[in-house]
């Protein structure tokens, strides 16, 4: 009867493990799953007009994004997030930023604020789940994790309010209709109204 006790508390304990080490794949299968997702973000600079930097920002991760911070960093080497707040010194530098609250799928322009200074860009942003994301200057990604650990990264970043940045807004040209397609376009009306 011993033997059977000991051995029933013995499978106890590797089921708990076993399930304690399913849980944590799927946590890390879950990441791996953002993290691509997150890899489909690309913010880049374009061209200086005016005194500031102008950036593209390319949404593909499949959702609408929040609290996309670009960076401007000043950077030889590879910026990682542990690295960031080194480059964002008490009494140096201001760092040049974009910030935008919400971001749709898809392609956007902006500016950072401040005048260039040749550097390299890193982002920061939370995905659809709320989970906060960092993208280095060299396409990494790395895990932030909640809000709180957002704010407190900007307050070791000096930038403890953040502004809403402009988008850029490109004029649109209207294209000119043939008459062919302006008359197929009202018949298609016209056939549809009749329904």
């Amino acid at each position: 009867m011993d033997k059977l006790a000991s051995d029933n508390s013995s499978l106890k304990k590797k089921n708990s493990r076993l399930a304690k080490e399913n849980q944590a794949l799927k946590q890390a299968n879950q990441d791996l799953s953002a993290a691509s997702a997150a890899a489909g973000l690309n913010v880049w600079e374009t061209e200086e007009k005016s005194g500031k930097l102008q950036l593209k920002i390319d949404n593909q991760t499949g959702q609408a994004v929040s609290d996309l911070l670009g960076l401007a960093v000043a950077a030889s080497g590879r910026v990682t997030l542990n690295s960031l707040p080194s480059y964002f010194t008490v009494g140096g530098a201001k760092p040049r930023y974009f910030y935008r609250k919400k971001v749709a799928i898809g392609k956007t322009e902006g500016s950072l604020t401040g005048a260039y200074v040749g550097s390299d860009m890193v982002c920061l942003f939370a995905d659809a789940s709320g989970v906060y994301w960092f993208k280095g200057n060299r396409g990494q990604i790395e895990k932030i994790g909640s809000q709180a650990h957002f704010k407190k990264l900007l307050r070791q970043i000096r930038l403890n309010k953040l502004e809403e940045s402009p988008l850029l807004v490109k004029k649109m040209e209207k294209k000119k209709m043939s008459k062919k397609t302006t008359k197929k376009t009202e018949k298609q009306s016209s056939k549809k109204k009749a329904e």
